[in-house]
């Protein structure tokens, strides 16, 4: 391929690799945190069912059932009873819409506010609507749990429009108060769980998070390394974290933690894992826009590619006139400079890699993604 590129080209190729690769070492740093939660830490969706009002001849209140039905309902509970649907058919300017708000993920007390999103089921527009007050409840509703059936959160206000090709859907800002406190349980049997997300999942990862914790907070139990010498005990160090398997690493709270576990989870979280794995070698292609990306140490055998057009690229293989017979495997992101480099069309590019792949001198997994 260094026949293809003159001297000053391959140099400036050299820099661009070389400071991606130190960029990359900058932004290595990890934290427990950035790859793993806490098992318990999630969001609450609660929800009901409303009326959005003061639209401009917008609504679905002239002609649709169940808007109607509420709409006696709510004459009814306020006392203002209408003798039939047929008194409200001509209400155009009322929706009835599908409310939801989400709990943080860590949980939230009594009065606090969140934002709140509304739908309509079949009206034009919900632009310069206001909610009426809506009692709201746990999504999964379960008739037979009463603790489902609790109204946990009001909500209501003026409703925005944020998309506007999209008016039928709208969100109220702090329009949800919620009416219990929601608390999350983090600790199970003097232990918290780490879940790692999907990206972060395997053996290796959950060892090399163990491993940082355990380095991290080590200690010396039964008060401390020096009552075990004078006691004239060995003092064993004890692992506070263990990888269960691909996905959950369990840690340990000490005994003098667990009165304020919180500053100790709050270091777990804020442990660095100091090594990673070595990403797998894999080559991802887009099939809708023949982007190219790949991870890890994606490596060519010597070889020799026939461009369409272009002619013989020699990969790894050095020119007869200086061969001194010896043949190195090229690095992947020296072979994409050098395609670049010729203004390789995307399609004819993604068919060069999918050759090499398939006469086994690609060494990477080959991905592909729409």
């Amino acid at each position: 391929m260094k026949a293809l590129l003159g001297h000053r080209d391959m140099r400036r190729c050299g820099w661009l690799l070389a400071a991606l690769a130190l960029a990359g070492e900058a932004l290595a740093e990890v934290r427990v945190q950035d790859i793993a939660r806490l098992q318990g830490q999630r969001t609450n969706t609660l929800m009901g069912y409303g009326l959005i009002v003061g639209l401009n001849g917008t609504g679905d209140g002239g002609g649709n059932e169940h808007t109607l039905r509420a709409l006696m309902a709510m004459h009814t509970r306020f006392h203002q009873p209408a003798l039939s649907a047929e008194e409200l058919k001509a209400t155009d300017n009322v929706a009835l819409v599908a409310v939801e708000a989400v709990v943080p993920e860590f949980g939230a007390r009594q009065g606090q506010t969140v934002d709140v999103v509304v739908s309509a089921f079949a009206a034009e527009s919900l632009a310069g609507g206001q909610l009426l007050t809506t009692p709201l409840q746990y999504a999964a509703f379960d008739p037979h749990d009463p603790a489902t059936q609790q109204i946990l959160a009001l909500a209501g206000g003026r409703v925005e429009i944020p998309d506007a090709g999209n008016p039928q859907r709208g969100v109220i800002r702090s329009g949800c108060t919620l009416e219990a406190d929601f608390f999350y349980n983090f600790i199970a049997a003097g232990y918290i769980t780490l879940v790692m997300d999907d990206e972060h999942a395997g053996f290796q990862w959950t060892q090399l998070v163990a491993r940082a914790i355990n380095h991290e907070l080590r200690t010396f139990a039964e008060g401390g390394q020096s009552a075990a010498l004078d006691a004239g005990r060995v003092a064993v160090p004890l692992d506070f974290a263990e990888a269960l398997d691909p996905k959950n690493v369990r840690v340990r709270i000490p005994e003098y933690e667990t009165a304020r576990p919180a500053g100790f989870i709050s270091r777990v979280l804020q442990t660095d894992v100091f090594l990673t794995p070595r990403q797998p070698a894999r080559v991802c292609i887009s099939r809708s826009t023949n982007q190219v990306s790949f991870t890890g140490t994606v490596t060519i055998s010597p070889t020799v590619l026939q461009l369409p057009g272009l002619g013989t690229l020699a990969v790894g293989q050095a020119a007869p006139a200086t061969d001194t017979g010896g043949r190195k495997e090229v690095q992947f992101q020296e072979l994409l400079a050098t395609l670049s480099k010729l203004q390789l069309p995307p399609a004819q590019m993604v068919a060069a890699i999918e050759h090499l792949y398939h006469t086994g001198t690609l060494h990477a997994q080959l991905v592909y993604t729409e």
